[in-house]
């Protein structure tokens, strides 16, 4: 008798950096249930039909109009549409409607796993009462904060120093700042999605882009003066949809002693080079702020022009806040003297109550049961599929066996090399990519935190204590 047909699940995942790595975690929880998950890049999205015949597609969003087109051919094909966030906070009531879906209500989706219950009560309003099972779940790659998954960033053996300087984590968050750099078409087609939110109706959207080039340059003194501290290291880590090379000219332009004190991380996953700092510094309003706290890390929050769209004083309460380049270094030096006030905690732990439903390290696993549950029902018989659809999935099988993702462009080097401006933004969005390697790394490497966990629990004696590891 022949095993039972697993029921495939393709996750499409967006960004490398940010994301590949709660991906994989889901991918791992899905496996243990007995579906068969399938990671490739969001630009797939047209591949995966044929080439898998997926019971349900996870995507991160579906707000542009090719997505919502596509969205209503999955639920005619009889495949199930589930939406999972990979950014799922939104402080202002007219960006929380917005992300929520309020003009993008039309496309389909079943499944809807949003990271807390005012996003929630936003799609609610938004049209999403019906049809749509909304679930709050957390942020699924807070659970790597906790074990046994934050093992797998396990903090390395720091290179040996002449003094035991204190390292800064700088995390950078100024991704509307390239636009300004970029041709005009490229910042137009960015900011007509900010258009339909009504505030920035009444106001240019390219102010938004405005402020964060400034502040990019205002956060360089700020950085300067943390490099220049002897008892101080910084590692500045630039926003995964940043333009990294900003930072690395500027870190060529500085003086020796100073770049002897300076490291660059722009791929390295952020909870990784959290739990490897002493104390976070995060420019304005930061999801990384709030994962120190997880951490247990000191956070100190960098103020520029405090415009309501970056910045958020109930937050910023919540760090040390620091607003001048001459007094960053003392910031930092009390951030890391003493732990916060107990009123302090106990208002951050409210606050990732509210926005976070309270991290746990089962964020991931209660997604996939989810997941599971719904894909246990007769697959759609994806009768509608066309010779396209058929030439796409030969094509993503071809790509993905010679390791190359769906959307590969083997002249994309030549038309940067001619054409920079043109193809920056293509260049960009390919060197975010997954590829097969880089799936099959990060799943193996989640199954050497399982092994070694299973290994763990077999050392225990039977009374409950420990034989030979007392790591726990």
């Amino acid at each position: 008798m022949s095993a039972p047909v697993r029921p495939v699940v393709v996750l499409l995942v967006d960004n490398r950096t940010r994301d590949l790595a709660v991906a994989s975690l889901l991918a791992h929880h899905l496996r243990q249930l007995g579906v068969e998950p399938q990671l490739q890049p969001l630009e797939a999205y047209q591949g995966v039909l044929a080439a898998y015949r997926p019971a349900m597609v996870v995507t991160n969003h579906l707000t542009a109009s090719h997505l919502v087109r596509w969205s209503h051919r999955l639920h005619a094909l009889g495949v199930l549409v589930g939406v999972l966030p990979n950014e799922g906070i939104s402080y202002d009531p007219d960006d929380l409607r917005f992300m929520a879906g309020r003009y993008h209500n039309h496309a389909h989706i079943d499944h809807f796993f949003t990271w807390n219950e005012p996003h929630r009560h936003a799609l609610q309003e938004a049209g999403f009462t019906s049809g749509t099972q909304i679930h709050v779940v957390g942020v699924p790659r807070f659970d790597f904060y906790f074990p046994p998954w934050s093992r797998l960033f396990a903090p390395t053996q720091r290179p040996a120093v002449p003094t035991a300087r204190r390292r800064v984590l700088c995390c950078t968050n100024f991704v509307f700042a390239k636009f300004r750099d970029l041709p005009r078409v490229e910042g137009e087609k960015f900011l007509q999605v900010w258009r339909r939110v009504p505030k920035y109706q009444r106001a240019d959207p390219w102010q938004l882009v405005e402020i964060n080039h400034r502040a990019r340059q205002q956060s360089l003194a700020f950085f300067e003066a943390l490099l220049a501290a002897p008892d101080l290291e910084v590692l500045l880590r630039p926003h995964p949809l940043e333009d990294a090379s900003f930072f690395r000219r500027w870190a060529d332009r500085l003086p020796a002693e100073l770049r002897s004190r300076l490291q660059f991380d722009s791929a390295s996953n952020i909870t990784k080079l959290i739990l490897e700092c002493d104390v976070e510094v995060s420019c304005e309003t930061c999801t990384t702020a709030m994962e120190s706290w997880i951490a247990g890390k000191p956070t100190v929050e960098l103020t520029f022009e405090r415009h309501p769209a970056y910045f958020h004083p109930e937050i910023g309460a919540l760090n040390h806040l620091c607003g001048a380049p001459a007094e960053v270094v003392a910031t930092v030096r009390q951030a890391l003297a003493a732990p916060p006030a107990s009123a302090i905690q106990a208002l951050r732990a409210a606050h990732l109550h509210t926005w976070c439903n309270t991290p746990a390290g089962d964020s991931a696993e209660r997604i996939a049961k989810i997941i599971a549950a719904a894909v246990a029902r007769p697959a759609g018989t994806f009768a509608g599929l066309t010779l396209t659809d058929h030439r796409r999935a030969l094509k993503l099988k071809a790509l993905n066996t010679l390791g190359l993702p769906y959307h590969y462009d083997p002249v994309l080097p030549l038309k940067r090399m001619l054409l920079p401006k043109r193809y920056a933004a293509k260049q960009s969005t390919l060197a975010k990519t997954i590829t097969p390697a880089d799936v099959s790394e990060f799943l193996q490497r989640l199954q050497a935190v399982t092994a070694g966990q299973v290994a763990r629990q077999r050392t225990r004696a039977p009374h409950g204590g420990l034989h030979s590891d007392t790591r726990g």
